[in-house]
C-alpha cells in the first residue's frame, strides 16, 4: 500500500507533499473525527480569506487547489455546488469512499454564511467519481450576527484573467466598514 500512495501522490496534481499532509497526516491525527475536525479547519480558513461574491469564492477555492467550483442551483433556503477537476478526481480515485472533503464543507458554509448574513451548514449531497456535490443550508430567519461576522473584512481576489480593477459587489458586513473607514479617512 505504501508504494502505491507514494506512486499516486507523486504523479497527482496535488502533489506529494499536500497529498500526504492532506490526506495521510491529518487522517492518522484526527482518526475517526477527520471529518468534523476539518469542517472546523475550513470554516476557520474561509474567516482568514472572506471573500464577498460568488465569482470571487469560485476563484479562490480554485487558488487554493481545492477543485473547480461551480454553483449548480440556487433557493433562498440552499445552494448545491460542484467541486471538480483533476485534484478532486485524484483524490476520489485514490481513496474512494474514505476520501474527505470536510475542509471544503466548512470554507463554503462560511463564505456563504459572510455573504448571506445567515447562518449556513454545509455537507456531502453527492459524490461521484470525478465530482462531489455539496449542498449548503441556510435559514433567512437565523441571522449570523456573531462578533466575527460583523468583523469580516472581505479580501480582493488576484485574477489575472480579469479586466481592469472593477468595483466589486459589497457585502452587507464589508459596507458597514468601508462606510466607518471613509469617515475616519476623511477627518
Amino acid at each position: 500500500m505504501s508504494q502505491k500512495l507514494y506512486n499516486q501522490l507523486i504523479a497527482s496534481h496535488q502533489g506529494l507533499g499536500v497529498g500526504t499532509m492532506r490526506d495521510v497526516i491529518l487522517p492518522a491525527i484526527l482518526g475517526k473525527e477527520t471529518d468534523e475536525m476539518l469542517y472546523w479547519i475550513g470554516k476557520d480558513l474561509a474567516r482568514v480569506y472572506p471573500v464577498a461574491t460568488t465569482e470571487d469564492l469560485i476563484h479562490l477555492t480554485n487558488q487554493l487547489d481545492f477543485g473547480r467550483l461551480a454553483l449548480r442551483k440556487k433557493s433562498n433556503t440552499s445552494q448545491v455546488w460542484r467541486l471538480s477537476g483533476v485534484i478532486v478526481k485524484e483524490r476520489i480515485q485514490r481513496n474512494e469512499e474514505e476520501t474527505s472533503f470536510g475542509l471544503e464543507c466548512g470554507f463554503l458554509a462560511q463564505e456563504i454564511e459572510f455573504q448571506l448574513g445567515t447562518v449556513a451548514e454545509a455537507k456531502i449531497f453527492d459524490r461521484h467519481r470525478d465530482y462531489v456535490e455539496i449542498l449548503i443550508q441556510n435559514d433567512p430567519q437565523n441571522s449570523a450576527d456573531n462578533e466575527r461576522s460583523e468583523m469580516v473584512t472581505f479580501i480582493n481576489i488576484d485574477r489575472p484573467d480579469s479586466e481592469e480593477e472593477k468595483p466589486k459587489k459589497e457585502g452587507r458586513h464589508s459596507l458597514l466598514k468601508l462606510k466607518r473607514k471613509d469617515r475616519v479617512g476623511d477627518n
